[in-house]
């Protein structure tokens, strides 16, 4: 707890670069190179915390989604796999997350994490008839399980609902969805042409075609920024829906045949789209029961909050905590550091939810005592005394001006970069704070 508190107040890849005192250096390199600790056990404890977290809540959204850390091994000594492009491999380690986020859109914590190395490139997906145990996609099973495990744990009452992205198209996901009836939904983002079960007039059914004939439930407006590839704009998206079911094959049973019943919704840009674009289409696929438009914006709402895990890999990989840089000499330390930097990574997704979002809350909400206490100190804020509690919008942005933050000329609100940077400069007066009241 020591440990995941100084790195929660001092972000960083490297641990030289979190504890600048040598004990508390060589206490940190002597965990996570212990040969009694394991990173599943860490991470457990994180997931059970989050689980308490959601008590009281009916339903949370749980984002899943996979990524790679690209590491350096340049001996490739430490047992790591491979990750990138085919032609241009480099050393690293797969990683499979799910963060729970609330009903309101609150990042709450991680609740699944599943680390592998890949040792070998899979088979073209149409050859591929390996026990699903082999397959990649047992690793989204295993995450949604542990997710399911620490909400037993701490919210008994609580149903994840989650949130997969086109990789999680599959037909062990949809399989899985079936078989667990404690109440939680899936909803995944339909990546193929699936076939339908029977026939209209003697031809098969497809799922997009079948989508493309319902009549509108109604349309939305949705306000899409620029990006690289795509203008800034109003978009009138148009919402359709029906249950279907789907005629999927297991390739490990002599290819037997099984169907999953599911609701689909899709939603497509209609009449907004400029002349150089492509429209934006989402095709859901999802066990929540859609019986009306209410229902199907619900999913597409669930949906949404897919970017949150976008969100944090950014700010675990590259951005706050940047996991990459490590220069740990093992795989299993890798992964020691990498799952505590996981709950780093979380802690200031929510902090920046928080400023934007839920602004009157106390500070204490999620600041200690300390560190609000040396944040007034350093920034010194016109008219707050040392001891006041200032709201969570306040406090964040001015750790966030202490890190550089300068305002709308920085582009937007504070992000997770200049607060990394605000919270290492407040972490040694809040050490500081910390150590006088225990004399």
């Amino acid at each position: 707890m020591s440990l995941a508190s100084s790195a929660a107040q001092r972000p960083a890849g490297k641990i030289t670069e979190v504890f600048t005192v040598s004990a508390e250096r060589e206490a940190a390199f002597r965990f996570v190179e212990s040969d009694h600790i394991r990173a599943a056990e860490v991470a457990g404890a994180a997931h059970r915390a989050t689980g308490r977290r959601c008590w009281g809540q009916s339903i949370v959204y749980v984002p899943v989604d996979g990524s790679s850390l690209s590491l350096t091994d340049h001996a490739l000594e430490k047992g790591l796999g491979l990750v990138g492009a085919r032609a241009s491999a480099a050393p690293g380690l797969q990683v499979m997350t799910a963060i729970a986020v609330s009903v309101a859109g609150t990042p709450l914590g991680p609740c699944g994490q599943v680390w592998w190395a890949r040792t070998e490139r899979s088979p073209a997906k149409k050859h591929d008839r390996r026990p699903i145990e082999q397959k990649e996609t047992i690793h989204w099973l295993e995450a949604m399980e542990q997710v399911r495990a620490s909400l037993r744990h701490g919210a008994p009452t609580t149903k994840p609902w989650f949130q997969l992205d086109r990789g999680g198209d599959a037909w062990a996901v949809f399989g899985d969805a079936c078989r667990n009836r404690d109440g939680s939904f899936v909803t995944v983002r339909s990546a193929y042409e699936r076939r339908l079960v029977g026939t209209i007039r003697g031809r098969r059914q497809y799922l997009w075609r079948t989508l493309q004939r319902q009549e509108p439930l109604g349309s939305y407006s949705v306000v899409v920024p620029a990006g690289p590839s795509r203008k800034a704009r109003v978009a009138v998206m148009q919402l359709q829906a029906c249950p279907v079911t789907l005629d999927l094959v297991d390739p490990h049973r002599q290819l037997q045949r099984f169907s999953v019943s599911v609701w689909a919704v899709r939603v497509r840009e209609v009449g907004t789209t400029p002349p150089d674009e492509t429209p934006i289409e989402w095709l859901l696929l999802t066990t929540y029961p859609v019986r009306n438009a209410q229902d199907a914006h619900q999913v597409l709402l669930g949906y949404a909050t897919r970017w949150r895990i976008e969100d944090f890999h950014r700010t675990w990989k590259s951005g706050a905590c940047r996991v990459e840089d490590t220069q740990l000499r093992d795989r299993s330390h890798i992964e020691i550091w990498g799952t505590i930097m996981t709950s780093v990574a979380m802690r200031i997704q929510r902090l920046t939810h928080l400023a934007r979002h839920e602004s009157e809350l106390p500070a204490t909400a999620e600041l200690s005592s300390q560190e609000i206490e040396a944040t007034i100190l350093l920034r010194k804020p016109k008219g707050v005394k040392r001891t006041d509690v200032p709201t969570i919008g306040e406090a964040v942005r001015w750790i966030a001006d202490l890190g550089g933050y300068t305002g709308k000329s920085s582009g937007g609100p504070p992000g997770a970069v200049v607060l990394a940077r605000g919270l290492q400069r407040i972490e040694p007066v809040a050490l500081v704070l910390s150590d006088g009241e225990k004399l």
